[in-house]
């Protein structure tokens, strides 16, 4: 089986994805082509430097069709171009693309529809409960959706919004969203180890919980603030660190000094991936208090470091990865006396956070880039074997 995999951008998360991938086909006898839209993110401000140590290898079947542009859009006469030739040289089975309404992945159902040569599967974490839905929005979606073959998708939540999409259960698996857990584990526990040089590098305090998150409404970073000083945790010296960047970033600075919090919360701009572990090792717990958040992978990241989490319901992660009162708490979007509760046993229970954290750590083992690989072989499997069971070989 040949699969074709497109990306607008290969970043440090879909690295080890994709190298799961090449591992698992190599060993069933499959053939794997990467084509990269574009050579830059437009996501990640900072260096993405596991996507630069891959192609640094300079990986056999694998191309970028743009280096010099980002993922942002354009270019599409040589993106269309460029999809055109890889369909015609490499003469797929199956053609895996990232997202249903993507630009690219607009012109693979086209090339789909020209070519009839190939499988369709796209990969998503959307859900129904990401924020309003709007009906002439979603019967968009469905006739799109309508176009591909499969979805790989983030967790069982998101499976319910493919099929709503028209997108049967039997042509749907889950693994999307997953992270390296070995790297992630071993090096917050070199991290451990360097206590006093990780904070020193960070500039972290000797206790904090943790919030990594874009300063976007969204992401309610303000109820955090507001929830940390009712919980009073900053009157037994525990610290809050805030990780991100956005345009909310001065409301929330004004927001910590109105509150007297200015001597208690620490913000980072920006944390490269690779430096994560250290982070995450030495917090308490870690925090996601969105309105709403298709999966949330910081959360991935700090299960796989040891360290518990509180979530909100409309996070994808929530009853997937995060088991309330198990590994963490899940909370509902918005309810700062809830979240504030939840951040003062967290944070004053040092046995609970134990039993948590080694909760956590065991669920992270569920959600590598094996999961990932092992699903999407078998959903390209799957359609292939269904599709000529009924119309006999294409080759």
């Amino acid at each position: 089986m040949r699969i074709l995999f497109v990306v607008g951008n290969l970043g440090d998360y879909h690295v080890p994805r994709y190298e799961a991938l090449l591992d698992l086909a190599s060993m069933r006898g499959d053939d794997v082509y990467l084509v990269e839209i574009f050579g830059k993110s437009s996501v990640y401000a900072f260096p993405q430097d596991r996507r630069v140590q891959f192609f640094e290898r300079e990986p056999a079947r694998s191309v970028t069709l743009i280096n010099d542009a980002t993922d942002a859009g354009g270019h599409w006469v040589k993106v269309a171009a460029g999809l055109s030739d890889a369909v015609r040289q490499f003469a797929p089975h199956v053609v895996v693309t990232l997202g249903y309404h993507t630009s690219y992945s607009m012109w693979l159902c086209i090339l789909k529809v020209l070519y009839r040569r190939f499988f369709l599967i796209y990969m998503s974490d959307s859900k129904a409960d990401d924020g309003k839905r709007y009906g002439a929005k979603e019967w968009l979606k469905r006739t799109i959706v309508r176009r591909f073959d499969g979805a790989l998708v983030a967790g069982e939540k998101h499976r319910a919004y493919a099929r709503s999409l028209g997108i049967p259960f039997s042509r749907s698996r889950v693994g999307f969203d997953v992270i390296d857990v070995e790297y992630f584990s071993q090096r917050s526990e070199a991290a451990r180890n360097s206590d006093s040089d990780v904070r020193a590098k960070f500039g972290l305090p000797p206790r904090y919980c943790v919030c990594v998150s874009r300063f976007v409404p969204r992401k309610n970073v303000d109820v955090v603030i507001e929830a940390y000083f009712q919980s009073g945790l900053y009157k037994i010296g525990q610290s809050l660190v805030l990780i991100g960047q956005g345009r909310c970033r001065d409301r929330l600075l004004q927001q910590v000094a109105q509150l007297g919090l200015n001597a208690h919360v620490v913000i980072l701009d920006s944390v490269k991936n690779l430096d994560m572990p250290a982070v995450y090792a030495l917090a308490e717990f870690a925090v996601l208090a969105s309105k709403f958040d298709q999966w949330g992978l910081c959360i991935n990241e700090a299960f796989a470091a040891r360290c518990p989490a509180i979530v909100t319901r409309t996070c994808g992660v929530a009853g997937e990865l995060v088991a309330d009162g198990i590994n963490g708490f899940i909370v509902e979007p918005g309810d700062v006396h809830m979240l504030a509760d939840r951040m003062k046993l967290l944070g004053s229970d040092l046995r609970l956070r134990g039993r948590f954290a080694e909760k956590a750590r065991s669920a992270a083992d569920d959600w590598t880039p094996i999961l990932f690989a092992s699903n999407l072989m078998d959903l390209s499997a799957s359609i292939v074997t269904d599709a000529r069971s009924i119309l006999g070989p294409k080759d």
